[in-house]
């Protein structure tokens, strides 16, 4: 390690700090190397912070170079500013070959590399650090996965607090504690869901963070597509007893996080505990939503038994507490050129294993839902 070890307050677990010491002592063993710090899926704000706060420390650590990729589209509008406002550089790749040569992965906010990362299998995985169940213990030199979390900011503000001082007079350093809030405050539902641990995190950065580009990050805004897309979901929605389903047809890889938007909006009906809106999103896969107020009802367990697992035993769906999502490939089905009939296939097959899966029988027919054009 290239610096000296100092904690930012004393109010540290004792399991803490074996942790962070372990993973500074994982990022040195690379010093002099490039790292690619590789996102999963979509990313968010929790991920991205917690990828920007890897480089700070790994930079620290003597790491020569770090890279921060992601291969799926920054979608959600927040996410997209959190981007610019921060001014991060993140880098869209499908290859890691593409980024020159790279000697390390590192995953943060996930436990296994992105499908769509092709080469990935080449390199080895230097750290692993996430807060989602794995079905297969991760493979990396260290791993920190913790179920008792709300956010992996939380386990990387951990880490600052055993190795590095975030100074509020270094714009760098208030930068990353500003991303670090945002990330957690938005994987928590705003705090709703969190943890103790959580809480302990936010105080740790709250006199760092940059308030004003924090409130500005924090704005609630609904897109125009948003709106749209929770409109065909309000005019498709089945309700059976208190759980609800909703078709909203083709949406763009761009506006994916809509559906998620609609299914926040749906669940906050009176008479619903439960609610899974879904769509086509590129023309590739079937994307959806679950909401939950059901304390019956745990997300990825749920979806899991609605879906199963693909040939590699990964479910297709996921989640925690009362929020969970599936993707599925719609594979040779995506080759139908008649749209409408396209998406009478796709809707039919995922409201029956929805339905089912809630002990309902599916009702004859198709439902078809406002399709707009790609």
């Amino acid at each position: 390690m290239t610096d000296p070890i100092r904690r930012l307050s004393p109010a540290n677990t004792p399991a803490t700090e074996p942790r962070a010491r372990a993973f500074a002592e994982t990022l040195a063993s690379a010093k002099g190397k490039h790292v690619l710090i590789a996102l999963r899926g979509h990313p968010d704000p929790d991920g991205i912070a917690c990828a920007i706060t890897q480089a700070h420390i790994a930079q620290r650590m003597g790491v020569a170079q770090t890279t921060v990729g992601y291969c799926q589209e920054v979608s959600h509008r927040e996410n997209r500013a959190l981007v610019k406002l921060l001014g991060l550089e993140l880098r869209k790749i499908k290859t890691v070959a593409e980024v020159g040569k790279v000697d390390f992965l590192s995953l943060v906010d996930a436990h296994e590399v992105d499908n769509d990362l092709s080469d990935a299998g080449d390199y080895e995985v230097l750290t692993v650090v996430d807060h989602h169940r794995a079905v297969t213990p991760p493979k990396a030199r260290f791993v920190d996965l913790r179920l008792d979390v709300g956010a992996t900011a939380t386990i990387f503000v951990e880490y600052l607090n055993e190795l590095t001082v975030l100074d509020p007079d270094v714009e760098e350093d208030r930068r990353i504690a500003t991303a670090l809030m945002h990330g957690l405050a938005t994987d928590t539902d705003d705090f709703m869901l969190a943890r103790a641990a959580d809480f302990r995190a936010a105080a740790q950065i709250a006199e760092v963070c940059d308030r004003d580009l924090l409130e500005d990050l924090s704005r609630r805004l609904i897109a125009p597509t948003a709106m749209d897309v929770i409109a065909r979901a309000l005019s498709a929605m089945v309700v059976r007893r208190n759980f609800a389903t909703a078709g909203v047809g083709f949406v763009s890889e761009a506006e994916r996080d809509t559906i998620a938007q609609a299914a926040d909006f749906l669940v906050r009906r009176e008479d619903i505990d439960t609610c899974v809106v879904y769509g086509v999103v590129g023309d590739k896969y079937i994307e959806g939503s679950l909401r939950t107020h059901s304390p019956s009802v745990d997300p990825a367990v749920w979806l899991e038994q609605a879906f199963g697992s693909d040939e590699k035993g990964r479910p297709y769906g996921g989640g925690r507490r009362d929020k969970g999502g599936f993707r599925i490939p719609i594979g040779f089905l995506g080759r139908v050129t008649d749209r409408p009939q396209l998406w009478q296939l796709c809707e039919h097959a995922v409201r029956t294993a929805l339905l089912r899966q809630s002990g309902e029988e599916p009702t004859p027919g198709i439902m078809v839902p406002p399709v707009t054009p790609s």
